[in-house]
C-alpha cells in the first residue's frame, strides 16, 4: 500500500475511493478486498476515505487517508451552506476538502470507486485524468437517489468507464432505467469471510442473552432503518408466536443503532407486541460471526437489498434462510436450480415467512440439510479467498499492468503474509 501523507506516489497502480468506513456491506466488501490484495499483490495502492465509521481504523491499517470522519464538520458545514442557499460556498469548501487527495492521484491508472456515494468526488479528478474510472454499484433505484441523487449521477456517471455490480438486480437497473450499455458492466457480488465458531461460545452467547437452552432462534441483521426493516421483523416475530407459541421462539436483531432514535422506536414496537421478554438487541459488533451461529433460522425481512452481506454472513455458517421476494435473496435462491437454496415467500407477507419458518423449525433434518446446501454454496463461490481474485481478474483486464504485480508476479513464500 502507498503511504498516504507526505511522499505519496501520484501516479499509484491503483487510487481507491470509498464513500464511507462504516460497518456496512460496501465498505466491507472493499476492506477484504484491500486486505487480500495487500496480502497478495504487490500492486501500489492509494485509498481515500470520504467519510470514516466503525472501520476508519482498519482501513488506516492499510495506508487509507480520511478525508471526512473526525473531519465531518467540515461536510456538515458544506452541505449546510448548500442548504441555506450558498451552493458556491458550499462548492469551495468541497473543493478544498477533497480537491488535493484527488488530484495528487490523477496520473493513477485505474480509479476503483466504491458505491455511488463515491461518485460525488469524481468532480475533482482532472478531466484529463488517464486512468480508466470503474463505478462498482452496491445500490439499487432508491438507495442511488437517496445517496447521490439524480442530478449528480447525470453529472457524473458519464465519466465513468465501465462498472461493477453486486448482483443481476442492480445490472438490470444501469441497462434498463439508467441506460448503461451491458457491455459496459461485469457482476461481481460482495463476499464474506471464512468463519469458524465455537461451539461453547454460541453456547456462552445464548446464556448471555438469555435465550433459555430450549427455544429456538430467529435472527436478522442490518441497520435499524426503512430499506432493512427492522419493525416488520416484529411483525414476523408476533405472527410466529401467535401462531406457534409452542415452538418457544426467541428473536435477535443484529445491528443497530440501539441507543438512539431508531432504536427507541424499534423497541416501542417491540414492547408494543408484547415481545420483550423473547426479543434479543445485541446492537453492532466487530465479531457477528458469533451471533449469526446463535441463529436456527435467519429472517431477511428487507424491502430492499440488492445482494445482501447478511444472507451470506448466516449462510456461511449453515444457517437456514427465509427471505421475501427481492433483490439479491431471488438470486441466491435460484443458484441452486430447481431445488432453491433459500425460501422465498411473498414480498412483506409477514404469515407466510412465520409459516416458512415453523416448518424450518419443525423439521430439524430439513432445517440442517438446507443450512448445509446454502453454506456449500456460499463457501465454494462467496468467500474472499475465491471471489477478491476474481475481482482482482476483471480489474487487470481493464488494467493489464496490474497482473505484473498480482499473485503469480509475488513470490510464493510471500503469498498470503
Amino acid at each position: 500500500m502507498s503511504a498516504q501523507v507526505g511522499g505519496e506516489p501520484t501516479a499509484p497502480d491503483l487510487f481507491v475511493i470509498s464513500h464511507s468506513g462504516a460497518r456496512a456491506g460496501a465498505p466491507m466488501v472493499l476492506l477484504r478486498f484491500l486486505r487480500w490484495l495487500a496480502a497478495n499483490t504487490t500492486v501500489d495502492t492509494s485509498v481515500v476515505l470520504l467519510h470514516g465509521g466503525d472501520m476508519e481504523d482498519e482501513f488506516r491499517r492499510l495506508g487509507a487517508r480520511l478525508v471526512g470522519g473526525a473531519q465531518s464538520r467540515l461536510w456538515m458545514l458544506q452541505h449546510g451552506l448548500r442548504s441555506m442557499g450558498y451552493p458556491k460556498a458550499s462548492s469551495a469548501l468541497a473543493a478544498a476538502r477533497l480537491g488535493p487527495p484527488m488530484w495528487n492521484r490523477r496520473n493513477a491508472r485505474l480509479v476503483l470507486m466504491n458505491s455511488v456515494g463515491s461518485l460525488p468526488a469524481l468532480r475533482f479528478m482532472p478531466r484529463d485524468a488517464p486512468g480508466t474510472v470503474v463505478l462498482y454499484v452496491h445500490e439499487l433505484d432508491e438507495s442511488l437517489e437517496q445517496t447521490v441523487g439524480s442530478s449528480v449521477w447525470e453529472r457524473e456517471s458519464p465519466r465513468v468507464d465501465y462498472f461493477l455490480t453486486c448482483s443481476g438486480a442492480v445490472t438490470e437497473m444501469l441497462v434498463e432505467r439508467k441506460g448503461i450499455p451491458a457491455d459496459r458492466i461485469t457482476e461481481q457480488p460482495g463476499f464474506v469471510d471464512r468463519w469458524h465458531v465455537e461451539p461453547l461460545r454460541t453456547r456462552y452467547l445464548r446464556r448471555e442473552m438469555k435465550i433459555p437452552r430450549d427455544a429456538f432462534v430467529v435472527g436478522a441483521s442490518g441497520r435499524l432503518d426503512w430499506r432493512k426493516a427492522p419493525e416488520v421483523f416484529v411483525r414476523v416475530a408476533r405472527t410466529l408466536v401467535d401462531r406457534r407459541p409452542d415452538l418457544n421462539p426467541h428473536f435477535v436483531w443484529l445491528g443497530g443503532p440501539i441507543d438512539d432514535t431508531p432504536g427507541w422506536k424499534l423497541r416501542h414496537d417491540i414492547d408494543a407486541a408484547g415481545l420483550a421478554d423473547r426479543f434479543h438487541l445485541p446492537g453492532e459488533t466487530r465479531t457477528p460471526a458469533e451471533v449469526f451461529s446463535t441463529f436456527d433460522v435467519y429472517a431477511l425481512t428487507s424491502r430492499v437489498d440488492p445482494f445482501p452481506l447478511t444472507m451470506l454472513e448466516a449462510a456461511s455458517l449453515g444457517v437456514p434462510i427465509v427471505s421475501f421476494a427481492n433483490g439479491g435473496a431471488v438470486e441466491l435462491a435460484a443458484a441452486g436450480g430447481a431445488d432453491p437454496l433459500i425460501d422465498i415467500v411473498p414480498y412483506l407477507d409477514v404469515v407466510a415467512m412465520a409459516e416458512a419458518i415453523a416448518r424450518l423449525l419443525d423439521e430439524p433434518d430439513a432445517r440442517r440439510a438446507a443450512g448445509a446446501r446454502v453454506r456449500e454454496h456460499v463457501l465454494s463461490t462467496h468467500v474472499t479467498d475465491v471471489a477478491a481474485p476474481r475481482l482482482f481478474e476483471i480489474l487487470a483486464d481493464l488494467e493489464p499492468t496490474l497482473r505484473t504485480k498480482g499473485p503469480e508476479a509475488r513470490p510464493r513464500e510471500l503469498r498470503g503474509s
